[in-house]
């Protein structure tokens, strides 16, 4: 139940994750972030895929997409690399998905 802007109360939650799930959701929702970044391979562009190790404010969704259309990289990449750090300010490291070689 929300009283005045402020989470007062969680109804129907099976356990305390929920209650904490639904506090956060309201003052900060979170999303993990996927999407891809362009990477060089032998001369030529390949699309792959990358994902924000954490989840990230919605807010800066968009910020952080802006950030990542800028994003080429150089092969090889294997996955879990670091592609970005900090991206969108959120502190949070953007990885790749996928090795290419």
């Amino acid at each position: 139940m929300i009283d005045n802007n402020e989470v007062v109360s969680v109804e129907g939650n099976n356990c305390p994750r929920g209650e904490k799930f639904a506090h956060k959701e309201w003052i900060n929702p979170e999303r993990m972030l996927t999407s891809t970044v362009y990477a060089v391979i032998n001369g030529k562009e390949l699309l792959i895929p990358v994902k924000s190790k954490e989840p990230i404010p919605r807010k800066i969704m968009t910020e952080a997409m802006k950030e990542i259309q800028e994003i080429e990289v150089n092969a090889p990449v294997k996955m879990g690399d670091v592609i970005k750090e900090n991206l969108a300010g959120s502190g949070v490291e953007l990885v790749a998905c996928k090795t290419v070689k």
